[in-house]
């Protein structure tokens, strides 16, 4: 691959009739409020091709990708709908790392992804996947970090980001290492997990991308007691993209989008949208007290009722529990029941407590299964 002499430094396709624009930290870029996740694209080359111009003509700049989505298809899937308009939109690649990453092998990957997308550099770069007890994979000699440090002194990565879903607390700890320009967490109105991490970003200077702000499509069911807690009178898709925008800390919500529909709506919902700090802490508030109201004990989905004698996804089923209990999402929780192999569903349950023991949040999980048992019948 020839070397360029620098990351171009163009300024980002913006529309200001249409879309909001934030600082991704400190790197000086403005990003869309609504950003696109491309791990969602159908396997259909027309479509995706008008999809992603059309993102780009509405106003929305950063497009989220990996070589590793969408069985190895994502890259090429995105490649067709931002030819021509790469210098002035961010597509991030992204690439994870094990104790057998090289700097070349990292190299490798960097050079392989922006052979697929057609660009001469990457405005972003992340360290997919990553967890706080394989940091020393990134930090050691002849490893990643010194991949990415040649590749920007080279003109081929920019800026440098993380993904992942490890603990808030790590993810705080890998910030405050002050190597990362953004992170990527889920967030949402059902996952709030991440708040400490997304706080102490906005106070380092660290840009935040957030994933799944609809909960991976949970969101798109209606739910009047979220719509109550929010204090909007909107589709709930609409509803959870303003939440996740109305945190101040937060620099784009990156959607997956496959529909010309769902894109449309999404940016008629946030386009335009001026979140206000006070409303913010309103809506926190309303959720806290949705929380209270289905017993305040929350999983968080830790996983340490794993190990069920009959194999039941005890984990799973907790979260179905809760998207059903306490924030109303009725019309997805019967589907998501109902969706399971009989082997997986409730009723085989024998309720003999192994769960429970485990459980740090002293969630009564019994309790919770027979109450799933007539909605997976």
């Amino acid at each position: 691959m020839a070397i360029v002499a620098s990351a171009n430094s163009e300024p980002l396709i913006r529309n200001d009739e249409t879309m909001k624009y934030r600082p991704l930290g400190r790197t000086g870029l403005s990003v869309s409020a609504l950003s696109f996740g491309c791990m969602r694209l159908a396997d259909d080359p027309p479509l995706n091709e008008k999809l992603l111009s059309r993102a780009i003509e509405l106003g929305v700049n950063y497009f989220e990708t990996t070589r590793f989505y969408l069985g190895g298809t994502c890259q090429h899937r995105t490649a067709p709908g931002v030819k021509g308009k790469t210098d002035r939109v961010i597509v991030s690649g992204k690439s994870g790392l094990g104790a057998d990453t090289t700097a070349h092998s990292f190299r490798k990957e960097i050079e392989l992804q922006l052979d697929i997308l057609g660009l001469s550099h990457f405005k972003f770069y992340q360290v997919g996947w990553i967890q706080w007890k394989n940091f020393p994979y990134l930090l050691r000699r002849g490893g990643a970090l010194d991949a990415l440090r040649r590749a920007q002194d080279e003109g081929l990565v920019q800026h440098i980001g993380f993904t992942g879903h490890d603990e808030p607390e790590n993810v705080i700890k890998m910030a405050e290492t002050g190597l990362f320009d953004s992170f990527t967490v889920p967030y949402n109105m059902i996952n709030r997990a991440y708040e400490p991490a997304i706080r102490r970003a906005g106070e380092l200077g660290v840009g935040v991308v957030a994933m799944t702000p609809v909960a991976g499509g949970v969101l798109s069911c209606p739910s009047p007691a979220l719509r109550e807690a929010i204090g909007l009178d909107l589709p709930t898709p609409a509803i959870a993209l303003r939440f996740v925008l109305s945190n101040p800390n937060i620099s784009t919500a990156c959607s997956g989008m496959n529909t010309m529909q769902m894109l449309e709506e999404n940016v008629a919902s946030v386009g335009k949208f001026e979140p206000q700090e006070e409303n913010f802490q309103q809506m926190c508030a309303g959720l806290d007290r949705l929380r209270e109201k289905a017993g305040g004990r929350f999983c968080t989905f830790c996983n340490y009722c794993a190990g069920c004698p009959v194999k039941l996804n005890v984990g799973q089923l907790m979260e179905i529990w809760q998207h059903d209990k306490a924030f109303q999402l009725h019309d997805w929780a019967r589907d998501a029941l109902k969706a399971l192999p009989e082997e997986a569903r409730p009723d085989r349950c024998t309720f003999c407590g192994a769960c429970e023991s485990k459980c740090p949040n002293t969630i009564n999980i019994r309790e919770r299964i027979k109450e799933l048992i007539p909605a997976a019948t």
